[in-house]
């Protein structure tokens, strides 16, 4: 059976796939190929291929598969961008962007979020060819096929899909108008971020390897056991013995053997391999996300990890408006020419701060103390079902310019039978007293 994320346009693409044993020597060899092709791009007639990248996404998946780290980087990061928080809405004449439920319902689906992947991965591997099928799912009513085009197949630079892997022909010119409107090609013009991690998570899965090694030479104790007995069958007996006690944790010497662990004393040999591992992990989390805390680092101080989280807001808005960007300019004209998405809508993602639970709990009590909030958006929010909020006031009553009952320290607090109790009249009512002056004679 023929998968549809290995095709093009109903084509099969055959593509090679080496991601196991890649060394730093296979990524040297690939910059040089890239510098080449960049130097002699304007002097070679069309019909080479001169941008093949597929031993470079060979090396760039191989680091995705087998480092655990950038793979929770990456996590970390489509965690922040794929969900409900975009939508697709009209600005009106004050800039405020008004959201449309029923369009923004349709890019709320599975199909649209291998876009928006495809999007943020052109950062990560340079570049990315999206396909996109008219055809719409019975069931969902959304979009029913969105593929990723086999990244090995494509020429980004000479705009090119090739059937077989670094083969000119056959292949299809994606400028050709029977593919613009299927088909986006997204072309950062580099290498890709990857470029720079890729060598670094070569030299730690090395580094790893001869940590590994180096603690089974020297981070296991030596069990030292001496004996008087001269017979090589009881020396034996007695090592023995010491190999079985591992399991048995018991054993048995004769009345002058004697037996003794010898330790290393740790040294700082064993940091240079955890000091490297460290510095590598840093500089990827630093790269793809800004910072190292928002990726699994310790900050001694607050001060610190509130720092890096601004640092880490700042760069998931430029992966913000680097998607909105592409949608509004490449992917949604092509939506609407398909007749799936209604005319004049741009997708926008919501202008609300990213916040930890204890922060938006802060903000809520906050806000409800000075301000009336809706029990629907404590419940979106929360998911708790709440009532009648009781701090909520009515706003000036009885012309007592902002102020409740004759008092400004009133909030509503109270219920009205205890305010009553308390101050002997109603909320709102002004108490009324006979007073009489003394100092006035008697007519």
């Amino acid at each position: 059976m023929i998968n549809s994320n290995v095709t093009f346009h109903g084509t099969p693409l055959e593509s090679i796939f080496r991601t196991s044993k890649k060394t730093i020597q296979e990524y040297v060899r690939e910059i040089d190929r890239h510098c080449r092709y960049k130097s002699v791009q304007s002097q070679v007639s069309r019909g080479v291929v001169l941008d093949d990248r597929g031993a470079l996404m060979d090396l760039y998946d191989a680091c995705v598969q087998q480092d655990a780290h950038l793979s929770a980087v990456l996590e970390t990061v489509e965690s922040q961008i794929i969900g409900e928080r975009y939508m697709l809405a009209k600005q009106n004449e004050r800039g405020k962007y008004i959201k449309d439920v029923e369009e923004t319902k349709k890019i709320l689906g599975s199909q649209f979020t291998k876009i928006i992947k495809g999007i943020v991965e052109s950062k990560w591997y340079g570049y990315t060819l999206l396909e996109i099928m008219p055809e719409i799912n019975p069931l969902t009513g959304k979009l029913a096929e969105v593929n990723i085009i086999e990244r090995r197949n494509v020429l980004p630079n000479q705009r090119r899909v090739v059937q077989h892997q670094g083969q000119w022909m056959p292949g299809w010119d994606i400028d050709a108008a029977q593919y613009t409107t299927n088909y986006i090609l997204i072309n950062t013009g580099t290498l890709g971020l990857f470029s720079a991690t890729t060598p670094l998570i070569l030299a730690k899965k090395f580094t790893l390897a001869n940590y590994v090694n180096f603690s089974h030479t020297y981070g296991q104790p030596i069990i030292h056991g001496k004996t008087e007995s001269e017979s090589i069958q009881d020396r034996q007996r007695l090592a023995q013995n010491i190999a079985n006690a591992a399991q048995n944790k018991i054993i048995v010497t004769g009345l002058n053997d004697d037996v003794d662990i010898k330790t290393f004393t740790m040294s700082n040999s064993e940091h240079i391999y955890s000091s490297l591992i460290d510095f590598v992990n840093k500089e990827v989390s630093n790269l793809i996300v800004g910072s190292e805390s928002m990726a699994g680092e310790t900050q001694s101080y607050v001060g610190s990890t509130n720092a890096h989280q601004d640092i880490f807001r700042e760069r998931i808005e430029v992966y913000r408006e680097y998607i909105e960007n592409v949608m509004n300019e490449e992917v949604l004209p092509r939506l609407v020419a398909m007749g799936y998405i209604k005319p004049g809508l741009e997708f926008k993602y919501a202008n609300r701060v990213e916040m930890s639970n204890k922060d938006k709990i802060n903000l809520y009590s906050f806000i409800t103390d000075k301000y009336e909030v809706s029990a629907d958006e404590i419940e979106k929010e929360f998911g708790i079902i709440v009532g009648k909020q009781f701090n909520a006031t009515s706003g000036i009553v009885g012309g007592t310019s902002g102020m409740v009952g004759g008092s400004s320290n009133d909030r509503g607090i109270m219920s009205d039978e205890e305010y009553y109790k308390r101050y002997g009249h109603g909320r709102g009512e002004r108490r009324v007293t006979n007073k009489v002056n003394f100092l006035t004679e008697e007519e």
